[in-house]
């Protein structure tokens, strides 16, 4: 599990802040399988659209997200953001993707950059579990 350098930060957060992961599918560490076009999140409440996958090879993107201080690994919203949030269509997790498709493919698949732009849908502190910041 990947943990910061020294010197490094852990991610300070607000709901409404977007972060963005720039992605190359040919510098991954490891090889993705052959004829991979693209990677696949889940389709939370901001994923405008579920796309037709059938015939692709895609990358499964996932977001391990653990508690700072007691690295407790988070999953979930609290219950208290579950009741805010609870109203948005789409899977209700910890992590919320923002992108038109529930497919992210390179617009040129020459060069194979893609962009994830995702926000975090609860605190750590509301969680009441010692745990103030993310890692």
């Amino acid at each position: 599990m990947p943990r910061p350098q020294d010197g490094e930060n852990v991610i300070t957060l607000r709901r409404e802040t977007w972060l963005v992961l720039d992605i190359n599918l040919q510098r991954l560490p490891r090889r993705p399988p052959a004829g991979c076009t693209g990677i696949k999140v889940p389709a939370t409440g901001s994923v405008k659209n579920c796309a037709d996958m059938t015939g692709k090879t895609l990358l499964e993107f996932r977001i391990r997200v653990h508690g700072a201080t007691t690295k407790r690994l988070y999953e979930h919203v609290c219950t208290s953001c579950q009741e805010r949030e609870g109203k948005r269509r789409g899977i209700l997790g910890l992590i919320d993707f923002k992108t038109d498709s529930d497919m992210i493919e390179p617009k040129d698949p020459k060069d194979g950059n893609m962009r994830v732009e995702f926000a975090f849908c609860c605190y750590p502190k509301d969680h009441r579990s010692g745990d103030t910041e993310y890692l």
